[in-house]
């Protein structure tokens, strides 16, 4: 009788210990190479199965060569099986970024467009100063220079344009915390 015989018959006969000591290594082993170096963590769970199953059907095999190819082939499946899930589930996880990324897109050109119409709907002056420090980036003191004006009037006007955005925007979209979030994002958007 060879050694791969008499594992089997203990095995067969209910005995594991030499099962374990002698043949679990290389199934963790086959069953790393099939799962590769992403899902190798799970080779545990695919030879336990196996064995588990190979255990509940022990009476069922008629050699050591059956017994064996019926564990390697458990394992194998059990590999593809893991690797289709999660070749689904990252295909479907990237599906669901890609349709997040659009739809945040049109959210955030819908938002711009409401902003960009509270702004043409400013007072001249007030979209004067838009322009001057949102776009151009000029400071208060040069804007001041630039319309002959004192830098608190040029404070006092930023802020009215500001409240008239918030109230245009407030009239569009009846939502405070939305308002405000434009508002905020606004800032991040123009730079």
């Amino acid at each position: 009788m060879t050694h791969s015989e008499s594992i089997f018959q203990e095995f067969k006969s209910g005995k594991v210990s030499t099962f374990y000591n002698e043949l679990y290594a290389k199934l963790l082993v086959y069953a790393s190479r099939h799962l590769g170096a992403d899902y190798a963590f799970l080779a545990e769970d695919c030879v336990q199965d196996a064995v588990y199953k190979a255990y509940e059907q022990r009476a069922s095999f008629t050699s050591a060569l059956t017994f064996k190819s019926f564990l390697y082939s458990c394992i194998h499946h059990a590999a593809i099986d893991i690797l289709r899930k999660n070749q689904a589930r990252s295909h479907y996880l990237s599906q669901q970024d890609d349709q997040t990324e659009f739809l945040n897109s049109i959210i955030e050109q819908e938002t711009l467009n409401l902003l960009y119409d509270s702004i043409e709907r400013l007072p001249e002056k007030y979209r004067r100063i838009f322009e001057l420090n949102f776009q151009q980036g000029l400071k208060n003191a040069e804007i001041a220079k630039l319309l002959n004006v004192t830098e608190s009037a040029v404070k006092k006007q930023k802020a009215q344009m500001l409240d008239l955005l918030r109230k245009d925007l407030q009239k569009k979209t009846g939502n405070h915390f939305l308002t405000a979030t434009i508002l905020l994002q606004w800032m991040e958007w123009l730079e």
